[in-house]
């Protein structure tokens, strides 16, 4: 099976019979039905099964933030985090700060209201207070950041955040180029790509399944954390099939991997090959729909709900034979407490 997009595009047409008319839905209109159908049905499916598919971590280091000095409040202190827009949902899988030592504190989420009623401002508030049963620290949502609070909470710490990661956009594999050789910093492509004119920013995506992005080799991987992607590279230059990138950063790009402009890729990132037939199903489901075939759209539709409904079979649990179980909130390994037992 063909997992580039342009081989999603020929399944797409090949579906319920539908003609390969340019007249009515060109390669690109069919690419948008895809990408749809990946962000609207396909990656929510995924997510549902809650076994952290698209899980990845972000790192954030706070500065020490002075004291709180009675009746004048600190301006221009860094004392929030913004949720990443690459975030599915514009929502975080969780919140924790990094104390010096390495120990993690799982910060609780709280309303502004209930950061309110504490009555905490000072940086002298410390992680130990959340063992009290008079204050618990932790933050609030405030749009797209995270306000830390108390203020000071993680003066010096770091505060790291994890997120589901949303697939790219898909794109035709005319606009993206398959790397034939790189030597040093230099890449050779299979073709010439009209774009190199206007796009200054490119990203690396693995050849191999799950297709994520090709890791930076100049950044270090901190334990427990997720690698550096080369999602946002800037394009140096490029002379007819050769582009050049900034030192260092192509060190794990190989042969068979494809160089996209930033937010794009010639493949559904992370999806399993066994949903792909079913993402396919979904977009001619809509192709159907926009065409007026209502018959054949509901038909479409039906299928599309067996498919899926068998696809998601294929996903949980995600190590077979450990699968999640009921742990007690005293246990080392808890993960939530919910009515003092599960996790979440």
């Amino acid at each position: 099976m063909d997992e580039t997009v342009d081989g999603l595009v020929a399944l797409v047409k090949q579906r319920e019979t539908i003609p390969d008319s340019g007249a009515a839905y060109s390669d690109d209109v069919l690419v948008n039905f895809l990408d749809q159908a990946l962000k609207g049905f396909i990656v929510p499916g995924m997510e549902a099964v809650l076994e952290e598919h698209f899980v990845v971590t972000q790192d954030t280091q706070m500065p020490t933030i002075p004291s709180y000095p009675y009746g004048s409040p600190p301006t221009n202190i860094q004392n929030v985090v913004m949720i990443p827009g690459e975030s599915t949902g514009l929502r975080l899988r969780d919140v924790y700060v990094v104390g010096n030592d390495g120990t993690f504190y799982n910060l609780p989420r709280l309303t502004p209201t209930q950061a309110a009623s504490q009555g905490y401002g000072n940086v002298n508030w410390g992680l130990q207070y959340n063992n009290q049963l008079n204050s618990v620290g932790g933050f609030y949502l405030q749009g797209n950041q995270l306000q830390i609070f108390p203020y000071g909470l993680a003066s010096g710490k770091t505060i790291r955040i994890t997120y589901q990661r949303a697939p790219a956009d898909l794109c035709l594999n005319v606009n993206a180029g398959m790397v034939v050789s790189i030597i040093g910093d230099v890449i050779t492509l299979n073709k010439v790509l009209p774009w190199y004119s206007g796009i200054t920013r490119v990203n690396a995506i693995s050849g191999d399944l799950p297709h994520d992005y090709v890791q930076d080799a100049t950044v270090p991987t901190v334990v427990y954390t997720s690698y550096a992607p080369l999602s946002n590279m800037l394009l140096v230059s490029c002379v007819g099939n050769l582009i050049t990138l900034p030192a260092g950063v192509g060190a794990n790009i190989k042969p068979g991997d494809w160089i996209c402009p930033r937010g794009s890729s010639v493949f559904a990132q992370n999806i399993p090959k066994e949903l792909l037939p079913v993402l396919v199903q979904k977009a001619a489901t809509m192709v159907l729909e926009a065409a007026g075939d209502r018959e054949g759209q509901s038909s479409a539709e039906n299928t599309y709900k067996d498919m899926m409904r068998m696809g998601l079979l294929q996903l949980a649990p995600r190590v077979i034979g450990k699968p999640i179980k009921l742990i007690p909130t005293n246990s080392a390994f808890k993960a939530s407490r919910i009515r003092g037992w599960g996790r979440r």
